[in-house]
């Protein structure tokens, strides 16, 4: 299933289709806290941030947690019924020491956006510090090109089509 792009991005900014800048909230909320019933998300359509853990994603192909991807999925879907728009921040919480290693994270959040794949309130992910930027955006633009990537690296930012926040 390919989904149609619902928003734009121009000189590290997010931008609806119709050209209204998108200011997005400015605190990051824990998705695992906010499945598990210990927290609100903040009022308003415009876009939040949710992060993931890569070890509740699961690190390697052997372990993704499906039962944790399924209930991901849920609550996004949620949320697109709702009008309300989230981008993935991928939070690395085991220290990748090894170029293999940062493959096994961008692989991990590949999988999680596939098991997402259906769930239009996903304006894009953050791009992880911790792995490989080129990589990591090529492997979730192939099955997602409707994706914007976001990041604080300014490095990274020299790509005027990646959004600061």
């Amino acid at each position: 299933m390919k989904l149609e792009a619902r928003f734009k991005t121009s000189d590290n900014k997010l931008y609806t289709l119709d050209g209204a800048e998108c200011a997005i909230y400015p605190e990051t909320f824990e998705s695992e806290k906010i499945l598990g019933g210990q927290g609100s998300l903040p009022e308003g359509k415009g876009p939040f941030a949710l992060s993931v853990r890569w070890t509740t994603v699961g690190l390697d192909d052997q372990s993704y947690n499906e039962e944790f991807l399924a209930s991901f999925r849920d609550f996004l879907k949620q949320l697109e019924e709702d009008d309300r728009y989230v981008l993935i921040v991928p939070v690395a919480d085991k220290n990748p020491s090894s170029a293999e290693e940062k493959s096994a994270l961008t692989a991990s959040m590949k999988h999680c956006a596939r098991r997402l794949k259906d769930c239009a309130s996903i304006v894009g992910f953050s791009v992880p510090e911790e792995s490989s930027p080129e990589e990591f955006m090529e492997e979730l633009r192939a099955k997602h090109q409707h994706y914007a990537f976001f990041s604080h690296n300014v490095n990274l930012l020299q790509d005027k089509s990646i959004v600061r926040f």
